[in-house]
């Protein structure tokens, strides 16, 4: 097992409200993905998103399809990016890595809780991955 999947793992087993979790290189590619959600047809929407560098005061991109699924973006920092889907459908937490980069830890959070309650996790797992995407 490489130390990112490991690093997924510890994260998955950590933070119950995780579902889904994929990581993205500093190049815009997907090194891996949990089994249960696929992130390769919505790659470029993600990395737009990541890639996007917001003035003070512009909102930048408001909504972005997952699978399908509308996420309304709700925040959008150098630290994280959330988004939620207004029917239900559950949360989005997007990690840069390293913060503000180009890399990301992404995470599908359970429809049932609010995306904040997974966001400690999500953001000190980003963390430790900097050293290996």
């Amino acid at each position: 097992m490489s130390e990112i999947e490991a690093i997924i793992d510890d994260l998955l087993n950590e933070e119950s409200n995780i579902y889904g979790v994929a990581i993205i290189s500093k190049d815009g590619n997907l090194i891996t993905q949990t089994e249960n959600w696929d992130l390769t047809n919505d790659l470029d929407l993600i990395n737009e998103l990541l890639n996007q560098k917001l003035e003070l005061g512009q909102k930048g991109i408001s909504s972005i399809i997952i699978q399908g699924i509308k996420y309304m973006i709700v925040e959008n920092t150098e630290e994280r990016k959330i988004g939620t889907n207004i029917t239900g459908k559950g949360h989005l937490i997007i990690c840069p890595v390293p913060i503000g980069g180009t890399g990301a830890l992404v995470c599908y959070i359970n429809p049932q809780a609010g995306p904040r309650d997974a966001l400690f996790a999500a953001q000190e797992y980003a963390l430790r991955l900097s050293n290996f995407i």
